[in-house]
């Protein structure tokens, strides 16, 4: 069974989300503050729903703090026009996004859906390096292909890391706006085309080709 931990200083959404995760199958327990969820064990868990606007230390904080030393799927619940909060969270190492207000059946679908993405990762003999020319340290938030350390912003890492994690898999221009940004990308707005091309320039040295282009579909991450 999946425990999941959320962290949230609303008490509805506590109790609506414990009891209705637990009608889904999940062991859930639930922290009122950040401070007390960075406490636990975080080898009990099996991914965390974490609310930025926590009282004391914020979630953007947890989520640092998080991330010196544990990898631990990460959701976070955020004002839906806080799109500042959802890429400083991104940065920060978050693999997800809820807009509040939110559907807690959508909710479950992304819970359901990180789970079965870390879980393909993990079933290799090393998680981080399904491509033996890349590797991608999701702790130190670094990258290095063939043993050449790349220097890449925050948000170039987490672009690669998702088309690593879905190597040889076409993603859409929405696909990769939802889960950088939380939202579909808008009919002209090319910053996920941009931020492509960039990223593109930073591997070219090393890595030619490595992330094409599919014409009407999107883009794909491909390595020898």
């Amino acid at each position: 069974m999946n425990k999941l931990a959320i962290i949230d200083d609303d008490l509805e959404i506590r109790q609506l989300l414990s009891q209705y995760l637990s009608q889904q199958g999940f062991e859930v327990v639930a922290y009122a503050d950040g401070e007390g969820f960075l406490k636990a064990d975080m080898a009990q868990f099996n991914l965390a729903v974490l609310d930025i606007g926590l009282p004391g230390m914020d979630g953007l904080d947890v989520c640092r703090n998080l991330r010196q030393t544990s990898s631990l799927p990460v959701i976070m619940l955020t004002a839906a026009s806080d799109d500042l909060d959802r890429i400083l969270g991104l940065e920060l190492g978050a693999d997800d996004y809820m807009g509040k207000p939110f559907n807690p059946r959508e909710l479950l679908a992304r819970i359901k859906a990180l789970l079965r993405r870390v879980q393909v990762q993990t079933s290799s003999q090393d998680t981080e390096s399904d491509t033996p020319k890349l590797h991608i340290d999701s702790l130190k938030r670094s990258a290095s292909f063939s043993g050449t350390a790349l220097a890449l912003t925050g948000a170039e890492f987490d672009l690669l890391k998702l088309l690593y994690q879905h190597h040889g898999e076409v993603l859409s221009r929405d696909a990769i706006c939802q889960v950088l940004h939380g939202r579909n990308a808008q009919p002209f707005d090319r910053s996920i085309d941009t931020a492509i091309s960039r990223l593109r320039q930073k591997l070219s040295p090393i890595a030619q080709d490595s992330i094409q282009s599919v014409r009407g579909k999107g883009y794909v991450l491909v390595l020898s």
